[in-house]
């Protein structure tokens, strides 16, 4: 008989341990749920900024401008510069943008003759040069304000060259089949 009731007692005992371990195996089995899910996500964002829906969150976000290489191998565009066509050469090996007096002209920067007050040597020789700023340069969706220029002379420079004080503004620049990728 007591074999009985230690049975009976050993079974209630198990009885009332068995909704813990199912609990506890439920919670293991909901939080496992919920972290892949929460990786889902994470994976969801990440493919959603690389493709530019990150825009909602940075209005600059998704300003890309694609520029071909030419033949010769030189990266060449059609940008506005203070809202003036212009075609540019890009330079990596130019720490400003590049321009002649007549273009600075054109784009409504004056200069006098005493801002010509610096030395630069330039691919046709040696120069006086001035210091100007742009003040937006617009290459498709990409738009740069206040852009460090050096002036020269005319003859000097027989094209403008889109040296690293813009290219410094971007979040990234890249070479990729034979494009040159401008990500701001």
């Amino acid at each position: 008989m007591w074999r009985y009731i230690f049975m009976a007692v050993s079974v209630a005992g198990a009885a009332t341990q068995y909704p813990l371990l199912f609990q506890q195996k439920a919670d293991e089995i909901t939080a496992s749920r919920q972290e892949q899910r929460l990786e889902q996500q994470q994976m969801a964002l990440r493919q959603s900024s690389d493709e530019g829906e990150d825009t909602k969150r940075n209005p600059l976000a998704g300003r890309v401008a694609e520029i071909n290489r030419d033949r010769s191998g030189h990266y060449v565009a059609r940008v506005k510069m203070n809202g003036r066509s212009t075609e540019v050469l890009v330079d990596t090996g130019a720490t400003l943008v590049a321009i002649n007096e007549s273009t600075a002209r054109r784009l409504g920067i004056r200069l006098t003759p005493a801002d010509f007050k610096y030395t630069v040597r330039t691919a046709n020789g040696t120069t006086k040069a001035a210091a100007a700023m742009i003040d937006e340069i617009q290459i498709g969706r990409v738009i740069v304000k206040n852009v460090e220029a050096s002036v020269s002379k005319d003859g000097s420079l027989n094209v403008v060259l889109l040296g690293m004080s813009f290219l410094n503004k971007l979040k990234k620049f890249e070479i990729e089949s034979d494009k040159l990728i401008l990500r701001q």
